[in-house]
């Protein structure tokens, strides 16, 4: 047997679609999904069995994260027992498959005895894989699922020779049952009018009177048949065997492991055939000629060659057994579907998030009778309800603004109601589509950065979070900019508004500061302005931690979270309905325990570990050393990395939105305001200016910092949260005002890159924040100063004196502003307390009103100023006053 694994890995196909009858998903995101990864397979397509799949999901709920995100999984109809196995690797230039007995499941692939074959396949192979697209186009028919029919179409259409009409004349080498189209009446017309006397067979159950066995005897003229099987697992009645018209007996392999492999030898006066697949020995693999017949796939030898199948036939060369001694009572057949859930009248077949992100589809059967239902799910700790409205056989429906999936695999429920009751579907996962897509363009990602992968940390482990920032951090601090180049870009911001065709284009070149507000929704269409790419935006290179704080319109939100894996595996349950003999989970090693319970938290415990993380950062951000020798690029990335861990700790729930604001505002000041020392430059950017003074310097530190990308984080993050304490207000407006009066920021930052950069940064209302409420906060910041040193005119020295001032107060003391901190309660310092002599003062309290105002604007303000110097440039307000 080929080992699927090895199969898997091989590089060169960028699509892989299986087939199988039992499906475990904690062991194939474990194993098999890392193996498609190394092999360089990004769209992942399974269909399998819906009972399986069920009691599967049942066990293993809440303990998956990428079904529905990194890969496709439909189920058949309940009705029919599907039980192919197949795995087809596909590229546009060739393809390969493997056609075996092992389900996708931990004992498939390993634990039984199983048997499999893989070939070549398509252009300038020896098989053109013709019959692939028609076995594709009949298993669609048995499953419901849109989004597996919409990977399917994807696939041909990537796929060009997988579409070939396959030949009349010479028969493929598969045979697929079907419900309505048995197994063995295709076999019986393949080798018509040959005789065979003997049958060599392994099967992992049977059927009670061997149907098959008669089959063969009447059809090929077999006359002995010697079957090698796992005892416990036959349904054979001996007796019942005894009335064949053939001589049957048994041999034994390693008693030790299931025999799951599906294998017949025929041998006689016309030579040798075989067949090897799915199919059992029983009437429903093999006969069953009716609307619940089994779905199966076999590999057809019209001619064989002893010495290449010897390995497998030598193993019935052992003693030979009558049925009597080796059967025991009949077990019930493995292979009948599963009876229906009495319990719920309505079955979710298909739940899918449209790429949209936002518009959501369901089909359930049977088709209700009411025209609305209710679909509820919980994402993030938070139960959403979302109002279905039934459109021909389906409900549509569409998320709010405020409802998101997050970064892992959620399911739902559908509420039904029929008369007076209402009727609770069993949960279904959701297929989010543009998941889906992301997933294939997705590429491998360093552990030591993995929880900076998509949205939020979550899945991840606090210790993994906290190694994550260490490495970044111990970079940055090394003064080496880190390559975060593998890790996954960012949802998009809010979508472009029309753009006014008949505007003039604005200049390329240096940028005043007083001239920075302009019409975000105009700009965008202007010399052809386009979406961001992996790396750049429109001439804007995005690099490490910068990349991960804007996004593409393809919105990449790919999570490669802790993983999770029990061993538990359908397949292995004994009759007796135990696994193995034993009803639970086997225990883990002490290492495997003491590593779980390492990874587990609660939000108060990450709260504090991130806050940790990020006030240590920050400290370090504002030590001399650092100010001294850092490169500008290392610089760019250092000033922006807090701000990427406090928007990742929001996105989990781990910290409120004001919390962005106040870490800006630090990290504002470490850049303008923090002294270093007599006669050294205040802030860490002017230290890094004065290294950067002379022409050539002068470039690259422009290139680093002043293409805008530095500019609109640092706005969209100052902002974008609303200010609840006049503190808060001040800090903020200050801050902003601070660097929207740095020219270097944007000195070389053309109008369509600030565009693109304000519509596709990661924060929500990021192009409100910045085209909108930040210049009228600076432009409310500017009367207020220019009203404070008005009033220090006219009460000299006040500022100066030291005095009792309540935590928390705001004071003014020129050139600057500070607020108290709020332990302890009372502080005795100087400074001029606004609360104070804003109750005294209309031109101040009007200042103060303004700042509030501005605070208070809301993504529904036109984002639009047309002749922005008059109130833009807070110098030019101080030098009117």
């Amino acid at each position: 047997m080929i080992s699927a694994r090895e199969f898997c890995k091989e590089t060169g196909y960028p699509v892989t679609l299986f087939l199988t009858y039992a499906f475990d998903p904690l062991f194939f995101e474990r194993i098999p999904l890392e193996d498609l990864g190394i092999g360089g397979t990004r769209r992942i397509v399974i269909l399998g069995d819906a009972a399986e799949i069920g009691a599967s999901m049942e066990r293993c709920a809440g303990q998956i994260f990428h079904l529905g995100r990194r890969y496709t999984l439909a189920e058949a109809k309940p009705s029919n027992l599907f039980h192919p196995k197949l795995i087809a690797r596909l590229s546009p230039e060739r393809g390969k498959v493997w056609i075996g007995s092992g389900n996708l499941t931990y004992t498939g692939w390993g634990g039984n005895h199983e048997l499999a074959v893989a070939w070549p396949i398509g252009p300038g192979s020896e098989d053109n894989g013709a019959w692939l697209s028609d076995i594709l186009r009949s298993v669609s028919t048995v499953t419901h699922s849109e989004s597996f029919h919409t990977q399917i179409g994807i696939i041909r259409a990537d796929i060009p020779w997988l579409n070939r009409t396959a030949s009349e004349t010479a028969p493929g080498p598969l045979l697929l049952g079907m419900p309505g189209r048995p197994l063995a009446p295709q076999l019986a017309q393949r080798w018509q009018g040959r005789r065979f006397d003997t049958l060599k067979m392994y099967t992992g159950s049977t059927d009670v009177d061997g149907a098959f066995l008669r089959f063969a005897h009447d059809t090929f003229g077999i006359k002995k048949a010697t079957i090698c099987l796992t005892p416990s697992f036959a349904s054979f009645d001996a007796k019942q065997l005894t009335k064949l018209p053939l001589e049957v007996r048994f041999v034994e392999r390693d008693p030790k492991r299931r025999v799951h492999a599906k294998f017949c030898w025929l041998s006689g006066p016309d030579g040798n055939a075989a067949v090897m697949g799915s199919a059992n020995c029983s009437a429903a693999a093999w006969l069953a000629n009716h609307a619940n017949g089994n779905v199966e796939l076999i590999t057809v030898y019209d001619t064989a060659e002893e010495s290449s199948f010897a390995p497998i036939l030598a193993d019935f060369d052992g003693e030979e057994r009558l049925p009597k001694d080796v059967l025991s009572a009949p077990v019930q057949p493995e292979e009948l579907p599963s009876a229906s859930d009495e319990n719920s009248a309505y079955r979710l077949t298909s739940l899918r998030l449209r790429p949209s992100g936002r518009a959501v589809e369901a089909i359930v059967e049977p088709v209700p009778d009411t025209e609305r239902a209710t679909l509820v799910f919980e994402a993030k700790r938070k139960t959403h309800r979302v109002t279905m409205t039934r459109s021909g056989d389906r409900y549509v429906g569409r998320l709010s603004e405020d409802m998101s999936l997050g970064a892992e695999t959620v399911f739902a429920t559908l509420e039904i109601q029929s008369g007076f009751a209402v009727m609770v579907t069993k949960p279904r996962w959701i297929d989010n589509e543009r998941a889906i897509e992301n997933a294939v363009q997705s590429r491998s990602i360093n552990p030591n950065h993995a929880p900076f992968s998509g949205r939020g940390f979550a899945g991840a482990s606090e210790q993994q979070i906290i190694e994550a920032i260490h490495a970044i951090s111990t970079s940055l601090f090394n003064f080496e900019a880190p390559d975060l180049s593998e890790l996954t870009l960012e949802r998009t911001g809010p979508g472009k508004n029309d753009a006014d065709p008949d505007e003039k284009e604005t200049p390329a070149g240096p940028v005043d500061p007083s001239k920075l507000v302009y019409s975000l929704s105009d700009q965008a269409a202007k010399n052809g302005a386009h979406s961001p790419g992996p790396d750049a935006m429109h001439g804007v290179s995005l690099r490490g931690i910068m990349r991960l704080l804007f996004a593409s319109d393809d919105e990449p939100e790919v999570d490669l979270s802790q993983e999770r894996w029990s061993a538990v595996e359908p397949e292995a349950t004994e009759p007796n309905g135990s696994a193995d003999g034993a009803d639970t989970e086997p225990p883990l090693e002490e290492e495997e325990q003491d590593q779980k319970q390492s990874f587990t938290r609660t939000d108060a415990e990450a709260l504090a570990s991130l806050r940790k993380q990020i006030e240590q950062f920050l400290f370090d951000l504002a030590k001399p050393r650092f100010a001294e020798a850092c490169p500008a690029e290392t610089f760019a990335q250092a000033v922006v990395f807090p701000i990427l861990l406090a928007i990742k700790g929001s996105e989990e729930g781990w910290l409120p939105d004001d919390v962005l604001a106040t870490i800006a505002c630090q990290v504002v000041d470490t850049m303008f305001s923090k002294a270093y020392g007599r006669n050294k430059p205040r802030g860490l950017l002017r230290h890094v200016q004065a290294r950067y003074a002379t022409e050539e310097k002068r470039a690259e530190l422009l290139k680093a910092i002043g293409d805008g990308a530095l500019f609109t984080v640092l706005l969209a993050a100052l902002a974008k949260p609303e200010a609840q304490s006049l503190g808060a207000l001040v800090q903020q407006a200050n801050a902003i005002a601070q660097v929207m009066e740095c020219a270097d920021l944007v000195a070389v930052a053309h109008p369509d890159q600030r565009t693109l950069l304000a519509q596709n940064v990661i924060l929500q209302d990021a192009e409100f924040a910045i085209g909108v409420r930040a210049p009228a906060l600076a432009s409310a910041m500017a009367k207020l100063n220019a009203s404070m040193k008005a009033w220090s005119s006219l009460y000299p020295g006040r500022g100066g004196r030291s005095t009792m001032q309540k935590a928390g107060s705001v004071l003014w003391m020129s050139p600057g502003w500070e607020v108290t901190p709020r332990s302890p309660a009372e502080t005795y310092c100087s400074g001029v307390n606004l609360d104070g002599v804003s109750s005294e003062t209309p031109e101040i309290n009007s200042a103060i009103a303004g700042l509030r105002a501005a605070m208070q604007l809301r993504p529904e303000t036109k984002i639009l100023v047309t002749n922005p110097v008059a109130h833009q440039d807070p110098r030019a307000e101080e030098s009117a006053a």
